[in-house]
Parts: structure tokens; sequence; C-alpha cells
């Protein structure tokens, strides 16, 4: 599916699961090379830049942290030409079509001269950075909710919890991370492809990503302390409940082999056969729980 947005003297071509009919469509439109086309309708594995003189073509991926029907990071290709921005992904991307509706509203109010498509390629990817903070921003959201259900005794439920958003994290950090090398060939891109002054276009978005990265990084340390936390809280419950189990065994242990002798079928068996017998031994039974518990007790381990 094609989807076209024209703005004076440039025009963004967006594109959804391309067909090759498609694809040779907008390669003459675009003027873009032919070596771009290559792997336009399936998904590469890594992200990468090309680039020649008046054009460049630069692969990215952008994590996805709420969707369940989809295992995979949303991939977007970015063919630049002097008229022309042709995004290619294979699902529908929110924050694409969210851009879509704003680009429109910029046709009807902008009048003058327009800025090339380089400035637009860089304000989509920055706006494209900022939905991912929006993203974070669930994520850190999710760490809150967490820590009050920790600090509220519910550390067993969250031990599930905390493993689903490391989950979502870690995949968010890997594909972040394979960001860096693109934009780092970007800057040489633009200035091969449309001239040095187009250099210092990649400044802001390399910023826009550091900060990004360092707030990755600060989520991921909160997830690690609230991950251990759980865990000592955890470790804690299970101590306490394995005392008292340890308690409970020490003091039945010589009940049970108390009653045990007096069981045995023998004809000297002490105190068995007098007069309240029974309460003359359950008397002794209770008096060495109590005298158990009160050591217990002198001991502090109860």
């Amino acid at each position: 599916m094609i989807e076209r947005y024209e703005q004076k003297n440039r025009t963004w071509i967006d594109i959804t699961n391309p067909s090759t009919e498609e694809i040779r469509e907008v390669m003459e439109e675009a003027s873009f090379p032919a070596d771009f086309a290559n792997d336009l309708t399936v998904m590469i594995p890594h992200s990468k830049t090309v680039y020649e003189k008046g054009s460049l073509k630069i692969t990215l991926d952008f994590p996805i942290v709420r969707r369940t029907d989809i295992n995979h990071p949303h991939e977007i290709k970015f063919i630049v030409t002097k008229t022309h921005l042709v995004t290619i992904h294979f699902e529908e991307i929110e924050a694409l079509h969210r851009f879509g509706k704003e680009f429109e509203v910029l046709c009807v109010l902008k009048n003058g001269k327009q800025a090339p498509t380089t400035s637009l390629f860089i304000t989509m990817l920055n706006y494209l950075y900022d939905a991912m903070y929006i993203k974070l921003d669930y994520l850190e959201t999710k760490l809150k909710d967490v820590e009050t259900e920790i600090f509220n005794e519910h550390e067993k439920e969250m031990v599930f919890e905390l493993s689903q958003i490391s989950r979502r994290l870690i995949s968010f950090k890997q594909t972040i991370a394979s960001h860096e090398n693109a934009l780092n060939q970007l800057r040489t891109g633009l200035s091969v492809a449309f001239g040095k002054t187009h250099e210092n276009d990649a400044d802001h978005l390399e910023n826009h990503y550091r900060h990004l990265t360092r707030q990755i990084y600060t989520l991921d340390h909160t997830l690690n302390d609230l991950r251990e936390t759980n865990q000592a809280l955890l470790s804690t419950k299970q101590n306490e409940t394995m005392k008292i189990f340890t308690i409970l065994a020490f003091i039945t242990f010589p009940l049970t082999l108390f009653t045990s002798l007096f069981g045995m079928n023998t004809v000297t068996t002490p105190i068995v056969g007098e007069e309240g017998d029974f309460w003359i031994i359950a008397g002794i039974m209770i008096l060495v729980s109590i005298f158990f518990f009160a050591y217990f007790k002198y001991k502090r381990w109860m």
C-alpha cells in the first residue's frame, strides 16, 4: 500500500509491505539507484547506511513495547533523494501514521519556500525517537507499579512481572544499540549525497540518540535494583518460613520420640498402668514443649 504526502518541492512516499511492482514504480518516480532496491521487499537482520551522490538509504529497527502480536522490531527503510523521501515498512506503525497527520497539517498551514527533503528526513527520525520516549515512559510506569506491589508484600507475583519488563527492556536496548553504527555512517552519507553543508543535520539526531540511550540504561539499573530488592525480600520470607518449620520439627521430634517410647508393648514401661498415667505423660509433654519454647525465645530464634 502506498501513501503519498506532497508539500511543494518535496514528496514523502510511505509504503507498507511493498510489492515488486510498487517498488519499481516508486524507484522510477524518486530516481534512486537500482542498488537501493535490492532488499526493499524483505526485512534484513541489521541496520545499515548506504549512499552515493544525490541519494541516501538507511535501514533502522524500532523497538516494540506494548504490542504482543509481533515478535520482532519494526523495520523502516528510509530512502532520501533531492526531491523525495521514501519510507518502507512491513507493518502499520503508529508513530509514522501520526507524523503523516502532522505533515498534512503542515502542508496546509506552511507557505513559502520549503526545506529540503534531508530536513524532512531528520525531522521524521527525531519524531520517531520522541515516540520511543513514550515507550520508555510506559516501561517506567510499569516499574513504579512493580515497586509499589513489592512493598505491598506481593513479591512472589512480581517475579513474573519483572521478568516480562526485563524481556522488553533487553529487546529495546538491543534494538537501539543497532542504530549507533548506522548513525555514525549517516553524517558521512549526508555529506557525500547532498554536500558538506548537510553534515550538521545529524548533530541533533545523534544527541537525541545518546539521551535516549542514557534513559534506557537508567531504567535498566532501576530494573536490576528492583529485582535484587524483590529477591532479597523473597529470600527473607523463605528463611523465616524455613526457621519456623525447623523450630516446629525440633519441638515435635522429642515429643514424638517420647510418645513412641510409651507406646512400646513392654511389661516394665514406667508410669503406664498407674493412676492418672495419661495426664502424667501429657503433662510431661506440655512441660517439655514449654521448655523448648522458652529456650527459643531466650535465644531469640522466635
